[in-house]
């Protein structure tokens, strides 16, 4: 049994992509409101038929059914004015110098009734859609009427379920895995005439290790019994072990931020910058090396006695052995809004978003060589042929920000964040390239979701990872 699918999908078709890894479904169609985005989606599924159209206009009656309907609608709590804005700051010029395109606002989306009226048009012509997935901002479930509206699935015969998922803990099997923390709302609805409902605690538990336990499942466990389960990881809720009387708070396996970095992109002395970074980037770079860019003078022989010392410090007692080594790293300055200022590049990144590129990398080591005709590289890079003799330094600039390198992350390293596999095609300058990216769903997430949706529909049993 082959399931077909539409996906009425936002920005760069990242939820097409986990939905073309789900063994048994077949994607046949595909909206969205900008030229841009949909050509860019023709471009990696060619077999789909695709509709460039204002998706809340949209007559139904002459689009095709589907078994399994994925929506990303635009978020309810803008207002007119809210998207005023959007397309008054889309038209303010980036680092490279480049505005968004009026029809890349996101005013034209389908609308979260506009899910409801495709299922009920369908339910009309006498076949309804088996099941589906609706994908928002966590707050979506603020609106004023989330209920008047998930009470609409209800009945037109479908039972529900909200789940709230971190792409950073999506453990797919197929895509990769996203080094990206970004909470999102998902509500997953199914057919009563399926018979069957989606085991999701199957699909949406990642793996973790616990102290005692060694390697789980987690269980998600929100903080506010009084309430209905919601919210954002850490804020609203945290994994346990599942292990009867354990209980411990524990941390989902999830991919670092380095992950996605490509080390040989050159970055610039922030100092030698023509355009100044604004200063609030600046005080979020010099909080972030007080945090992370801390060298450290560290004992690499294990005798009692020897701890490592920040090299604002006096160096411990050199001895005649080779012994000493520094260690330091990298980190991601959020150049605005997100959940945080900066964060190692140990962590999952801030949550991509639509509105431009806001990550930026600094460093600032180097491995600079003494002869021959070789280059300083960073020290995330391999070293050059070692030979007999002595042949790299250390550079360490002063933990002044002017003197670290910076740059903004390339669409290319975003789609890595966002769990795009390499190679998925997008059209358009940087800034509509990120655009694209920062609304899309990440496709690990849409994978195990979608997953679970069609084990329940089929009857046939599927592997997680």
């Amino acid at each position: 049994m082959t399931l077909k699918v539409a996906d009425f999908m936002a920005g760069g078709g990242g939820s097409s992509q986990g939905i073309h890894n789900v063994p048994g479904v077949e994607l046949t169609l595909v909206l969205n409101h900008w030229r841009l985005a949909i050509d860019s989606h023709a471009l990696n599924f060619p077999g789909a038929l695709h509709e460039c159209c204002d998706i809340s206009q949209a007559d139904f009656r002459w689009f095709p059914r589907v078994d399994v309907l994925w929506a990303s609608p635009e978020c309810t709590h803008h207002s007119v004015a809210s998207g005023r804005r959007r397309v008054q700051l889309d038209q303010v010029p980036d680092e490279n110098g480049e505005v968004l395109p009026v029809d890349a606002a996101e005013r034209s989306r389908a609308t979260a009734w506009d899910v409801l009226r495709y299922l009920e048009r369908m339910t009309l012509r006498g076949k309804p859609v088996l099941g589906g997935i609706t994908e928002n901002v966590i707050d979506f479930q603020r609106w004023n009427l989330f209920e008047a509206w998930r009470k609409g699935f209800e009945l037109l015969d479908y039972d529900v379920e909200i789940v709230h998922l971190n792409s950073a803990h999506a453990h797919s099997r197929k895509a990769a895995w996203a080094p990206q923390s970004r909470d999102r709302f998902y509500l997953g609805y199914i057919h009563r005439s399926v018979g069957r409902k989606p085991d999701w605690q199957k699909w949406v538990r990642p793996h973790a290790t616990c102290p005692d336990h060694g390697a789980v499942r987690a269980r998600q466990d929100f903080k506010h019994k009084d309430r209905e389960p919601w919210g954002r990881y850490r804020t609203q809720y945290v994994y346990r072990c599942p292990r009867g009387g354990c209980e411990q708070v524990i941390e989902p396996v999830a991919m670092p931020a380095s992950k996605a970095i490509d080390w040989s992109i050159p970055a610039q002395r922030i100092g030698d910058r023509k355009k100044p970074l604004a200063e609030k980037t600046m005080a979020r770079i010099r909080d972030g090396l007080e945090r992370y860019a801390r060298h450290l003078v560290v004992p690499v022989e294990g005798r009692e006695g020897k701890q490592a010392k920040s090299l604002d410090e006096p160096s411990r007692t050199m001895t005649t052995r080779r012994e000493t080594g520094v260690a330091f790293r990298p980190f991601i300055a959020e150049l605005r809004g997100g959940s945080s200022k900066h964060r190692s590049t140990t962590d999952p990144l801030c949550t991509v978003t639509a509105s431009g590129n806001h990550h930026g990398l600094v460093s600032e080591d180097l491995a600079v060589p003494y002869y021959g005709a070789s280059r300083a590289r960073p020290l995330s890079q391999p070293l050059g042929t070692l030979t007999t003799v002595d042949r790299y330094g250390l550079l360490k600039a002063q933990v002044e920000a002017e003197d670290c390198l910076f740059r903004m992350l390339e669409p290319e390293e975003i789609g890595t964040a966002m769990s795009f596999r390499e190679g998925f095609r997008l059209l358009g300058t940087k800034r509509e390239r990120v655009r694209m990216l920062g609304n899309a769903v990440t496709p690990n997430s849409a994978e195990v979701l979608v997953s679970a949706l069609t084990e329940a529909i089929t009857g046939e049993d599927l592997e997680p990872a």
